[in-house]
């Protein structure tokens, strides 16, 4: 069997992806002018031509198809419906792994504004579905976004009544108080639940697969010794996972996250291992170690040590007090106040001014500025203010140390007792001789050459690789000629610094979901080059004027 689509991930970028293939009218990334003009398409697409008179009539209809496909059709990106197939190395299960890492760190909330998610049909979807159970409530207002503005009438009244509108009510706010209803963050629950109302919409539920994928290739169908549609010549990838299992796809969508090995700050034996893990490691072990545990339940100190300034970070502190550690150190090299913001990217690139921030990323003259611009953008890890200030308090009650500036700069593993010795730089006061644990929230690096499975595609297509991430065509793909698409961070020099957040998995999947659908036309209608369905729809929505259409419309 030969898949039109083989997914690589399950998670929310992956659930993007396959949403938006199943999905003909995608209104979350329009504007309220895209809008009117589709709703102008949708409306008047049966009673008069869409594209100039001089087209010629396989283009006419190659385009009264797609607008037919568009009218009658809600759900369903063709009369034929796209096949679709999902392999995961976590789980049988859309979002298994993101599931399990809000399970081992007890988060509550997601750190994203409302309109963060994977829908690709309303913007407004999960703050729609939030009102719809009756669960605003749960969710949490983010602190220190939405401004008041004072409008240019008001502004007019206070001056002739003659008050000071004063310096700040000039000043540019970056979100209005308009838009305060879309700066909550849900619950996980909330989330989890409207992630599984988009896969009953779409009819995703029962196509994951739960295997780990060892190799892909690219190559004619002959090749491989599987034939599409009779005939050998046609290339396909063949993807064969750890179980010796092969499958066949016209295209491969590659959505793993950051697809790197952990920044680890130094290697660990396998018996200092007994003492220490990465943060990625938590989902598949006991969140305490067991000689942890065995002191807690027996009431003697604990003392434990979390390497990272993120989020995460926060996170495994504030669970370890939780569970009763007694006391945390955190240590980071950076200052902790230049880590305290909403996002993980800067404001300016999510409010409604953000387009010249991507404009400057999209017009930058290399890839290098590009990641230069992405590395500005991120600054490094960072907590949101509300997970801040549960920080504080545990600094407060004593359970915490903060220490910024600062490393370890030797560590010694001692078996027999169970403990680390530490030794920083600078030295912290008051830190106890022997620590029972080491956490290391220190990130994952993107790096596409470290992932085994794509060497075989790597030596047949090489690609340039810069700060870790491929770069990538426009449309996201290896190259024009291997439509393997990748999403999520790794697409980051296409993207812009969004590209790891929910926000990024959606704009990422609508541009695969145009060339996925562009190529898959080519195959099955066997349009011309340049005159296909895509082209069509990029004319319609794009350069060409709605009223010139009406140009030989019946009255």
């Amino acid at each position: 069997m030969v898949y039109d689509v083989l997914i690589i991930g399950a998670g929310p970028a992956g659930l993007a992806v396959a949403a938006r293939l199943r999905e003909p009218t995608p209104s979350s990334v329009f504007t309220d002018a895209e809008h009117d003009r589709y709703q102008w398409i949708k409306k008047y697409s049966g009673r008069m031509n869409l594209l100039p008179r001089q087209r010629d009539a396989q283009r006419s209809k190659c385009s009264s198809t797609c607008c037919r496909n568009l009218r009658d059709n809600a759900t369903n990106c063709d009369e034929e419906e796209m096949n679709i197939k999902v392999l995961d190395s976590s789980g049988s299960k859309w979002l298994a792994s993101w599931k399990n890492n809000f399970a081992a760190l007890g988060i509550s909330h997601l750190r994203s504004p409302m309109f963060f998610h994977p829908c690709p049909r309303d913007r407004d979807g999960l703050l729609a579905f939030t009102h719809e159970t009756g669960r605003c409530g749960d969710c949490v207002e983010i602190a220190n976004c939405v401004g008041k503005s004072m409008s240019k009438h008001r502004r007019k009244r206070k001056v002739a009544q003659g008050h000071s509108v004063g310096s700040s009510a000039k000043a540019v706010l970056e979100i209005d108080e308009r838009d305060r209803k879309d700066y909550f963050t849900p619950t996980s629950d909330i989330f989890h639940d409207y992630c599984d109302s988009v896969l009953q919409r779409y009819s995703l539920e029962d196509i994951v697969e739960q295997a780990q994928v060892a190799s892909i290739d690219f190559g004619s169908s002959a090749e491989f010794g599987s034939h599409v549609d009779g005939a050998p010549e046609t290339k396909v990838f063949n993807v064969v996972t750890l179980d010796g299992v092969t499958k066949y796809a016209k295209i491969v969508v590659l959505a793993i996250g950051s697809g790197g090995s952990p920044a680890m700050p130094r290697h660990l034996s396998p018996a200092e291992k007994e003492g220490a893990c990465h943060s990625t490691q938590l989902p598949k072990q006991a969140f305490l170690s067991r000689s942890v545990r065995d002191k807690i339940i027996a009431r003697k100190p604990t003392s434990v040590v979390v390497v990272g300034g993120g989020l995460t970070a926060a996170q495994i502190a504030d669970k370890c007090i939780r569970d009763g550690v007694r006391s945390v150190w955190m240590i980071m090299r950076s200052d902790v106040k230049c880590l305290v913001k909403p996002f993980d990217i800067d404001l300016d690139w999510m409010t409604k001014y953000k387009n010249v921030q991507k404009a400057a990323f999209w017009s930058a003259d290399s890839d290098e500025e590009r990641l230069q611009i992405m590395l500005k953008a991120r600054n490094g890890g960072s907590i949101p203010p509300r997970f801040f200030k549960k920080l504080q308090t545990h600094v407060a009650n004593g359970a915490l140390s903060i220490h910024t500036h600062t490393a370890i700069e030797h560590q010694s593993w001692h078996p027999q007792h169970e403990s680390w010795r530490i030794e920083t730089s600078p030295p912290i006061p008051n830190i106890p001789g022997t620590i029972d644990y080491i956490y290391y929230a220190t990130g994952v690096q993107p790096d596409v050459t470290t992932i085994p499975f794509l060497s075989p595609l790597r030596e047949k297509a090489p690609i340039n690789v810069i700060g870790g991430m491929p770069c990538l065509t426009n449309d996201l793909a290896w190259a024009n000629d291997v439509p393997l698409f990748v999403a999520g961070r790794l697409a980051g020099l296409r993207i812009g610094p969004d590209c790891g957040n929910l926000e990024g998995a959606r704009v990422g999947a609508e541009r695969i979901s145009w060339a996925v659908h562009e190529k898959l036309e080519r195959q099955r209608k066997g349009c011309e080059e340049g005159g296909d369905e895509y082209e069509t729809l990029c004319r319609r929505v794009g350069s060409l004027n709605m009223f010139e259409s009406l140009d030989g419309c019946e009255q």
